[in-house]
């Protein structure tokens, strides 16, 4: 049996001003960096490796934390990143209504759907984080895994490991939780 356990890193100032964060690479606030505190110190024993993308301060931060409990060195794959939502980062969801109501709208209804301007299409970041798991999963087996992800990537990963499509991954995207555990058998490590 292996264990995944991803860990939300955040909120970031962005997120607190809600700004559309993306892959954008923030650290956490003292508010965040506390919570995270109190959500690693509650891990169970026994984790045996942490991952974390490649840029993200947030997640290093995260990645630090769990590393320093356990005595671990963390891994970085630059296929975890967040979501890369273009020339939205940085603005406000206001701004997003207001410059770009409809496709700000279908981004809501239906993720799937929109291209964000320089940005990632989240059907392709779907397939980058399925192609991080599947190597993180291989090399980890049987132990207890910590990912240090941002929301949008920690729900991707969440809905990957409970073998959801891409549409359902896409209907809980925005929903948010600073912890979630997935215990996977043997023969369901296959995504």
């Amino acid at each position: 049996m292996t264990r995944v356990i991803l860990i939300h890193a955040g909120p970031t100032p962005w997120d607190v001003e809600d700004r559309i964060v993306g892959n954008h690479p923030l650290p956490l606030t003292e508010l965040g960096l506390a919570s995270v505190q109190g959500v690693v110190a509650n891990l169970p024993a026994g984790v045996t490796a942490v991952y974390r993308n490649r840029k993200n301060e947030a997640c290093e931060q995260v990645a630090q934390l769990v590393a320093q409990r356990f005595r671990l060195k963390p891994h970085h794959t630059a296929a975890l990143d967040e979501v890369n939502l273009g020339l939205w980062q940085g603005l406000t969801r206001a701004e997003l209504r207001f410059r770009h109501a409809r496709v700000e709208e279908q981004w809501r209804e239906n993720p799937l759907a929109v291209h964000p301007p320089e940005g990632e299409r989240l059907e392709d970041a779907i397939e980058r984080l399925g192609h991080a798991l599947r190597t993180i999963l291989r090399r980890n087996r049987g132990g207890t895994v910590v990912l240090a992800l941002r929301p949008m990537a920690m729900q991707i990963a969440l809905g990957l490991l409970q073998h959801e499509d891409a549409a359902t991954i896409a209907a809980h995207l925005r929903n948010s939780s600073p912890v979630e555990t997935i215990e996977l058998a043997d023969e369901h490590q296959h995504l």
